[in-house]
């Protein structure tokens, strides 16, 4: 059965002192900045090297990618879900915890909780949930019994509201089985929250849907030999640099009992402002080159690869599906008037700091095959190119995510080293396996990416033109906090790592900008950023720095045009959090972003401006 899926989120929250603070939340700076905004370096393939390494045993594989994410008191978090058919099958949103993925195990109390005014409503058996949902109450049952209900939903993709703390999700739905005879279903997309941490959770509405009927033998929506399944599979990526989340999903056009042919799978792609906290009516799907569609209804374009002969990135309308074509899938797809399968076809993304662009992983669409990875470096065109394989190795891949392999919490930002995960019909067709998988480049946007900051050069970092992060003369030297930007201690070196992260060093202490990565509790919310020896620093010799003192460096854009804005996050690796140089220096949080691309009306505090001290 291919259902739902999920993709990691990277915790939005603050971090005081100065403080790290929701990641996605991003606003416009003050200051000037290093680069000069515009457009990104144009994506390149050239150069791009992928080595795939071990293959390694993951120990719960599911019908989804398990969701991380960090919760208010940097405690680790990751859900998969599953919901079978049959009357006696198993359906459960499951939750497991730990350090991190790489030794999490289940949460036992989480996966039985259950809503106490409404025992039937529980984690381990999601079946009254589901069909006492927005979909559920819609759909329709099967006459022939296949599907023992009305609606079959799994919570994929997980997201913490800076504001409140609640978990907030995206719910796959499978619902009114067999609408034509055949033997599949309709799909679409609710969201969920959980004011408990994901002990109950409230199925709310519907935020993602066809633009197609969904009821059952509408042969007037469909009035030849195929239909549309609708919207499902979603894979959420919460987007740093421009304050957005991005859903990519999938749809499905299949041919009616008896009509022949084979499922065609098209990718789509969805996203929402992150202050609307995925509600209804924020989702605008991607049509026709740009995000300019309903969430709700609304038409969708198909995404493919760009190419040589096709640089547009999507199917044109005229080619896309139609309901009133007439023949089989087969038949269509021979004939032009229908796209075959989308070799972007439920993909995963995250953002690849060593290349300065996003990567996708498709799934299982083309296989078995060798896996693909595609790049893009403007998520508002959606240009995905193939940058390469890897390796030749036979996959069918299915709920696939990314993590990256120094923080191992969280997929969102990567460096150039991570773990490619996979949870069915991986490796030797084996169930639950991950491997490691560097990606390395020497083109023009890796190489910038790469060389943000000269090393011979000091930089203020700041949100205005007078107030910028520094470090005391005297005192507890550790502590950081705002001064004046000609103060001696608000200068800092920042240098690369050599994987895509950066350090931040004051260049009159020497110390490094971060937290202490020995410590879970130093991802919460409220945790105070301190300047500190590198790790391991002993009798003046230098080690490297800890995954707490380092730093992705995200360029911000706008949404509407993909340019950059000339302003930063810094998001600490360790934590996923972002710095955040607000005017209450020991606030526990941020106020949501009212982000939408080129204006902002946030706490300034977050987007920041990085200046080359001169003289």
């Amino acid at each position: 059965m291919i259902s739902r899926s999920l993709a990691r989120s990277i915790l939005s929250a603050t971090v005081a002192g100065l403080v790290i603070a929701s990641p996605a939340l991003a606003t416009a700076a003050q200051a000037p900045s290093v680069l000069p905004a515009g457009k990104p370096v144009a994506t390149d393939s050239s150069d791009v090297s992928i080595d795939v390494g071990d293959v390694h045993d993951y120990p719960y594989p599911d019908d989804t990618p398990a969701a991380m994410f960090l919760d208010p008191d940097g405690n680790f978090h990751a859900q998969s879900a599953h919901a079978l058919y049959a009357k006696d099958d198993p359906r459960k949103w499951s939750f497991f915890q730990g350090t991190d993925i790489s030794d999490m195990t289940a949460d036992k109390e989480l996966n039985v909780a259950a809503d106490p005014e409404n025992p039937d409503h529980r984690n381990d058996d999601t079946t009254v949930r589901c069909d006492e949902s927005p979909t559920g109450a819609e759909a329709s049952e099967d006459p022939t019994g296949s599907y023992s209900q009305k609606n079959f939903c799994d919570l994929v993709g997980v997201w913490v509201d800076p504001d409140s703390g609640n978990w907030i999700g995206i719910v796959h739905n499978e619902f009114t089985g067999r609408p034509f005879g055949d033997g599949l279903h309709y799909d679409s997309l609710d969201y969920a929250v959980s004011t408990d941490s994901g002990h109950t959770w409230d199925i709310k509405d519907h935020i993602i849907t066809s633009p197609y009927s969904t009821e059952r033998g509408d042969d007037e929506q469909f009035p030849e030999d195929t239909y549309n399944y609708g919207d499902g599979d979603p894979r959420l990526f919460v987007d740093t640099a421009s304050g957005y989340f991005y859903v990519y999903y999938g749809s499905r056009v299949i041919g009616k009992q008896g009509k022949g042919g084979s499922n065609v799978n098209l990718s789509h792609v969805a996203r929402a402002p992150i202050s609307k906290k995925m509600e209804p009516g924020s989702w605008t799907k991607f049509y026709d080159g740009s995000f300019s569609q309903k969430g709700l209804g609304g038409k969708e374009s198909n995404l493919t690869p760009v190419t040589e002969k096709d640089s547009s990135g999507y199917t044109a309308p005229e080619d896309d599906y139609d309901p009133a074509t007439p023949g089989n899938t087969d038949e269509q797809v021979k004939a032009g008037d229908l796209p075959g399968t989308s070799p972007v076809f439920v993909m995963n993304i995250s953002y690849d700091a060593q290349l300065g662009q996003y990567i996708g992983q498709p799934e299982g669409a083309t296989r078995p095959g060798p896996q693909e990875y595609y790049a893009t470096d403007d998520l508002s065109s959606q240009k995905w190119h193939l940058i390469g394989t890897g390796d030749e190795q036979d996959w069918e891949s299915w709920y696939r995510w990314l993590v990256d392999s120094n923080s191992l919490t969280s997929g969102n930002i990567v460096g150039k080293d991570f773990r490619s995960y996979c949870s069915i019909a991986c490796a030797d067709d084996s169930d639950g396996q991950y491997f490691d998988v560097s990606i390395d480049s020497e083109n023009e946007a890796a190489t910038e990416a790469q060389n943000l900051f000269s090393t011979k050069a000091s930089y203020t970092i700041s949100t205005g033109r007078h107030t910028a992060l520094g470090q005391p003369k005297k005192g507890k030297a550790k502590v950081v906090g705002t001064a004046e930007r000609t103060d001696a201690g608000a200068s800092w070196k920042i240098a690369s790592t050599g994987d895509g992260a950066y350090t931040v060093t004051n260049t009159r202490s020497g110390k490094l900008l971060g937290v202490d990565s020995t410590k879970t509790a130093q991802r919460a919310w409220g945790t105070k950023v301190r300047a500190t020896e590198a790790a391991g620093e002993r009798h003046g010799k230098r080690h490297d720095a800890s995954v707490g003192q380092q730093w992705w460096v995200v360029r911000d854009t706008d949404a509407a045009t993909g340019d950059r804005t000339g302003s930063y996050h810094l998001v600490n690796r360790y934590s996923g959090l972002v710095l955040d140089l607000g005017a209450n220096v020991t606030s526990a949080t941020t106020d949501a972003a009212d982000y939408s691309g080129s204006a902002s009306v946030a706490d300034e505090g977050q987007s920041l401006g990085i200046s080359r001290v001169r003289g």
